[in-house]
């Protein structure tokens, strides 16, 4: 089993929000940095849950300009890992709770502060650069 970590091939900081985030601002956060999810944060910068392009287009209604991501943020399907979770648990985790990317926390005792994203797409980054066309041994982190 490989050695390789999460912290390996997590994008450092993230795309956040807070609670009392208009949709509208939420929507334009996504257009302007091309993202399909927006993670919602606390005041100690804790993570909450996220927004995905889905739900801001299913909260589209007369009610939107009015509404704030804390209406419509998603806490079920959040999935976090600390930075030492081995590469191979985070694949596992995305299988089975197939989601495109999980949010690194912080691993200080008490905290869930985000660290940064890990994402599907740079994990099939690495397999390309290193040739595989399938598993996670000897994949090469980014530079």
């Amino acid at each position: 089993m490989s050695d390789e970590r999460v912290a390996q091939y997590l994008r450092r900081g993230a795309i956040t929000c807070s609670e009392e985030t208009s949709l509208i601002f939420v929507a334009q956060i996504m257009v302007v940095n091309r993202i399909r999810y927006c993670v919602v944060i606390n005041k100690s910068h804790e993570v909450l849950g996220l927004i995905s392009a889905d739900q801001m287009i299913n909260a589209f209604d007369k009610e939107f300009s009015r509404r704030t991501a804390g209406d419509i943020v998603s806490r079920d399907a959040l999935v976090t890992v600390i930075p030492s979770t081995p590469l191979g648990e985070a694949i596992a985790l995305m299988a089975k709770k197939s989601v495109e990317h999980i949010i690194v926390v912080s691993d200080r005792p008490g905290s869930r502060a985000v660290i940064g994203i890990i994402a599907a797409r740079d994990i099939i980054a690495g397999m390309a650069r290193d040739g595989r066309k399938g598993g996670h041994e000897g994949l090469r982190p980014n530079a």
